[in-house]
């Protein structure tokens, strides 16, 4: 499933990145590596998911989100 459908504090694992290889590329450089952690901190009002991977907090852009695909972590939720 994509990062987009990721609600917010709930955690996930990487296992898939789609796209042109270019921006794989770049998602890889930025720290989208299969296995790392993801959690959704914050959903703007405009195209932005405010998000923390692994140790590291970042704005991303919802288009490119598309193309992180993700498990659930079980009992990934926080309360």
């Amino acid at each position: 499933m994509p990062l987009t459908l990721l609600g917010i504090g709930e955690k996930a694992k990487i296992v898939k990145l789609t796209g042109h290889s270019n921006l794989r590329q770049y998602l890889t450089e930025l720290g989208f590596l299969l296995g790392n952690s993801v959690e959704i901190l914050q959903q703007t009002f405009g195209n932005n998911l405010i998000i923390k991977l692994e140790n590291t907090r970042m704005a991303l852009d919802r288009t490119m989100a598309l193309h992180i695909h993700i498990d659930m972590i079980e009992g990934g939720r926080q309360c």
